[in-house]
């Protein structure tokens, strides 16, 4: 390549007239003033863009190799032979990698059979050779659901049929007891349970159901009619036995839910009433005394039916008492005067004698309300503790029906004196002992309470007490009443109240595991 030296008069240093003064090429010059003033006989300055840019990039290809460079050699003589190795010389080869085995989330090895069966010699023919094949599955609480996917289909149903037939799925029992605590779960069999395990055998009651067939129902209807009258907390084998069961069937449907009802499966079997039509479900209240299907129908559409549920001592006190108000506001839509018509007002009249408390105060108010005052609870001129704490019964839940602004009628059950109302608290905390009862945790309070003043303590919990009385005490979940009647002037008033904390219930010791 050929390299151009550029003229060195094109470059050196040369003066300018630059207005009226002489400027040199390397003075600082204003940014505001022009370098030079071209004329036809000045030469321009040289600057970098004078220069070929491939002149440029030869002189930094030219650095570049030399600074790479190191210390000059000598030419090149022959190589020296290399020293001997005493370790053998590898052979380099293209080496192939080793084959992978196969992945053991995608190619499991097959599972271990647990059962030992040959199923074609197996004949399914009654309950008994059913029961005797399942002695030789015995499956236990570790391993029932492994060993029953190795069952075929052709045996499922055969095997299913003995287990319903024998029943005993009884698991959990409900709590009783003030302070027992109550089961919300059923309870796991144990790994070691076997096949008369009632924990596992509702396991397998849930697993039978699912191999039936349409045609199995007449075969298994006893069977479900037991399962369906299974106790709380057993809820999902309950459910399972009433969804075998065909919606069209409403006959079977209607007698599983009844069986269910009695024992205490309240919720269950008011989420399963959708289903049926309006015959069924007025069968249910007259015949099952099903209250949730009293909700369904109307008073208008079942009036004969709504009369008969307000003294329908089978029913809960809430439908009834529902029942009743239904049936005075459809009275007061149908009529222009306060007047309630004869068979309601009959229904009412014989309400009022309901040994539930709050059924009669309900009937007593709704009578008062349009005129008849007969049955407004009274202090009854005896001195029997029967009939008093029967009317104070009553009174407690007519009390909770009364406005703001209307008067207590507990004034006439006192005497001129006044109530007196002990109050006793329960601290379970507390180590002293204020009131000198020996006891740290209690303290007594009492007071006076003007007759005019009077009023019933804690009345919505004393209405549920009112439900467990003992004689003269009540006992709800969280207090105790305890009502003293005295003789004042020739009559029985009630002169003392006494109202005591229930302690807490002890912590249950926790149970072992099953093992």
């Amino acid at each position: 390549m050929l390299l151009v030296r550029k003229r060195a008069d094109c470059t050196q240093t040369r003066d300018r007239d630059i207005g009226a003064r002489v400027f040199r090429a390397t003075d600082a010059v204003p940014r505001n003033q022009p370098r030079y003033r071209r004329t036809e006989t000045s030469r321009r300055f040289a600057g970098p863009m004078d220069v070929h840019p491939s002149l440029v990039f030869i002189a930094i290809a030219i650095a570049a190799l030399t600074g790479c460079g190191g210390a000059s050699h000598g030419p090149a003589g022959p190589a020296a032979p290399e020293a001997a190795s005493d370790a053998p010389a590898q052979k380099i080869t293209d080496a192939k990698p080793a084959p992978r085995g196969p992945d053991p989330d995608l190619h499991r090895p097959p599972q271990r059979k647990l059962l030992d069966i040959d199923w074609t010699k197996v004949a399914l023919t009654d309950d008994a050779a059913a029961l005797a094949v399942w002695r030789r599955i015995a499956p236990t609480g570790a391993d029932w659901d492994d060993k029953l996917q190795e069952v075929p289909a052709q045996a499922g149903r055969p095997l299913a049929l003995a287990v319903l037939h024998g029943g005993q799925f009884l698991c959990t029992r409900p709590a009783t007891g003030d302070c027992a605590r109550p089961a919300y779960e059923v309870d796991a069999p144990g790994e070691t349970a076997g096949f008369d395990d009632p924990c596992l055998r509702r396991l397998l009651a849930l697993w039978s159901l699912d191999q039936l067939e349409a045609g199995d129902l007449p075969a298994i209807r006893a069977a479900l009619l037991g399962i369906a009258q299974l106790p709380p907390p057993e809820s999902q084998l309950v459910e399972a036995a009433i969804r075998a069961v065909p919606e069209p069937d409403q006959d079977t449907r209607l007698a599983l839910l009844a069986r269910a009802w009695r024992a205490e499966q309240r919720d269950l079997v008011g989420g399963a009433l959708g289903g049926f039509d309006e015959p069924h479900l007025v069968a249910a209240v007259r015949d099952h005394h099903i209250d949730p299907a009293l909700e369904i129908l109307s008073a208008e559409g079942d009036r004969a039916l709504y009369l008969a549920a307000v003294n329908d001592g089978a029913l809960a006190a809430l439908a009834r008492i529902a029942a009743i108000g239904d049936l005075v506001a459809l009275a007061a839509t149908a009529a222009a005067d306060a007047k309630l018509p004869t068979d309601l007002t009959a229904a009412l009249v014989t309400a009022t004698q309901a040994t539930d408390c709050s059924v009669a105060a309900a009937a007593a108010r709704a009578l008062a309300q349009h005129g008849d005052r007969r049955f407004v609870p009274k202090r009854p001129r005896t001195a029997s503790t029967a009939p008093l704490m029967r009317a104070l019964c009553v009174l407690a839940s007519y009390e909770a029906l009364l406005g703001n602004d209307e008067p207590s009628l507990v004034p006439d059950y006192v005497p001129k004196r006044g109530l007196e109302r002990m109050t006793i608290t329960f601290d379970p905390l507390s180590d002293d002992d204020p009131d000198g009862d020996g006891d740290p945790h209690t303290s007594h309070t009492a007071e006076l309470v003007p007759r005019a003043e009077a009023v019933l303590p804690e009345l919505e919990d004393l209405v549920r007490a009112m439900q467990h009385c003992t004689g003269t005490i009540c006992v709800s979940d969280d207090h105790e009443f305890r009502f003293v009647w005295q003789r004042s002037g020739g009559d029985t008033v009630l002169s003392r109240i006494e109202l005591a904390d229930r302690p807490p219930c002890a912590p249950a010791a926790p149970s072992s595991p099953k093992p």
